[in-house]
């Protein structure tokens, strides 16, 4: 396993000056928003970023901002409440797999199992390594509080040591090097929080960038998939598709992002600040086309997009299986407004240079391909509050074929989909809906987790839950989360969703 050091600096180099770049731009970036909250104004003349009003529409999406205002969601949010799965179905899946400590919660074992495994880039002892690796991200909700009470500030260090042995790969080196990196990334930006937290918010402000590259690069920092960053292609491609990692889980969080100030909020870095129905569907229709780029034009995953991939739409089944978030309550509150988003063009495809200039403005991708997406029905029955549904819907053929040949169970499609598709459609309540999505979600996960493992997340499972993934976007349901998600666009505090030691950085 011995590493030549000459063929690991040729192999290598790119992607660390890559990681290096990015990181160094995401650093550069958080100095300036920095001195934008200490100076408590916007743009400075020469500055790159800055803290802007809101733009708000008369239109439906203005309305869920209103109810907020007028208090309606009583102060509520579920972002950072990280509750453990009490079924039998989890329990049991923990008992068989031996999951253990924090892997007993569920955001932690579908971000670094659920999200990690694949075999398509290691089918060896490595993978448990970069699994492994990919526990860092989550050290960006603790990186500035963990043993502040004790006065010790040397947590990298000892993270690193812990990640650190003998005679690695060299691949695996520059793994660890990324995810050292992007520590150092979140560890300013967790202690930038730490010494603003105690400023009120007012639920109303955002911030915004002028120079596209610059902030993708950042978002990519704020993302934490360095980890797979060495399996995405090199160049613009690899870092866009480090920052979708981000911006999918964004769409999620533009209400909560707005509350607690968040700096690294791509959807309204992308509108410039506004909530306008029409560009947030514009920003919509253009995350599309980015995650579209990694599909053919007969609806498979290009080979060489295979780990951006997934690894991009392995974020949303996070979001999704889990209580971080309260994505379905948003959902619940805004279900009709994903045939708006359906009436748009969301079968283009173009990297973000493709679709916005350099000052962020949007624009359309010329000459670059469509995905037609290959559709059959697929029969459902599913139960919701007593009452039994049945019918067909139309989903990519991948996902039929997966459904019938026992690679990926029926109620996993009807709990991401075909659930919300009935909401969408009137067929069901709100109330009904979240209730069935509460009482089952845990066992839910336990059996998405469970099909990965029997297949051993090769293809033949994660491109349908890829498809599937691209069918919720497809048909508009990220869009009506984004816009409910704005019931939690209140005044709070800088960062006030998460604890602070206000330590000094090491």
């Amino acid at each position: 396993m011995k590493s030549d050091p000459t063929s690991w600096g040729r192999r290598f180099a790119p992607w660390m000056t890559e990681c290096a770049e990015m990181v160094e731009h995401g650093r550069d970036l958080l100095a300036e928003i920095r001195e934008v909250r200490c100076r408590g104004s916007g743009f400075a003349a020469s500055g790159q970023v800055g803290l802007v009003p809101l733009t708000a529409g008369a239109d439906p999406v203005g309305a869920l901002l209103a109810r907020a205002r007028r208090g309606e969601n009583a102060g509520r949010s579920t972002k950072s409440f990280l509750p453990t799965c009490c079924s039998p179905d989890w329990a049991a899946f923990m008992e068989e797999f031996g999951f253990r400590g924090v892997g007993a919660y569920p955001n932690f074992a579908s971000g670094a199992w659920g999200g990690g495994m694949m075999p398509a880039v290691y089918n060896d002892w490595r993978q448990d390594y970069v699994a492994i690796l990919i526990y860092g991200f989550y050290l960006e909700y603790n990186i500035d509080t963990a043993y502040a009470r004790a006065g010790r500030t040397g947590l990298k260090d000892e993270i690193l040591s812990l990640w650190d042995m003998p005679d690695l790969p060299a691949d695996l080196v520059a793994r660890r090097a990324h995810v050292a990196a992007d520590l150092a990334f979140f560890d300013v930006k967790r202690h930038d929080e730490a010494d603003a937290h105690e400023t009120r918010s007012s639920g109303l402000a955002t911030w915004v960038y002028r120079d596209r590259d610059t902030w993708r690069d950042m978002k990519a920092s704020d993302s934490g998939y360095f980890t797979y960053h060495l399996s995405f292609l090199p160049n613009h491609a690899g870092r866009d598709d480090m920052m979708l990692t981000g911006m999918v889980a964004d769409w999620v969080d533009i209400g909560p992002d707005l509350r607690f100030q968040e700096c690294g909020q791509s959807v309204l870095a992308l509108t410039c600040g506004s909530v306008v129905m029409a560009d947030l569907l514009s920003a919509y229709e253009r995350t599309v086309w980015m995650v579209n780029a990694h599909w053919t034009q007969t609806g498979g995953i290009r080979p060489e997009r295979y780990a951006a991939c997934t690894a991009v739409l392995a974020v949303p089944v996070w979001v999704l299986t889990n209580h971080r978030h309260d994505a379905w309550r948003y959902y619940s509150l805004a279900a009709e407004l994903s045939h708006v988003a359906q009436q748009r063009d969301l079968y283009a495809s173009g990297q973000l240079a493709d679709c916005y200039t350099e000052d962020l403005t949007p624009t359309v991708p010329v000459g670059t391909p469509r995905v037609d997406v290959p559709r059959r029905d697929l029969p459902f029955d599913v139960e919701i509050d007593g009452t039994r549904h049945t019918g067909t819907v139309e989903l990519h053929s991948v996902i039929c074929e997966a459904v019938e040949h026992g690679v990926l169970p029926l109620s996993i499609v009807e709990y991401e989909f075909v659930v919300p598709w009935l909401l969408g459609e009137g067929r069901i309540s709100p109330t009904a809906f979240l209730s069935h999505m509460d009482r089952v979600y845990c066992r839910h996960f336990a059996r998405f987790m469970s099909a990965g493992h029997e297949a051993d997340f090769e293809r033949r499972f994660s491109e349908p839950m890829a498809a599937l993934v691209m069918e919720q976007w497809w048909h508009g349901m990220y869009f009506a989360i984004g816009a409910g998600s704005l019931v939690e666009a209140q005044p709070d505090a800088v960062a006030g969703d998460r604890a602070h030691s206000g330590s000094p950085g090491p």
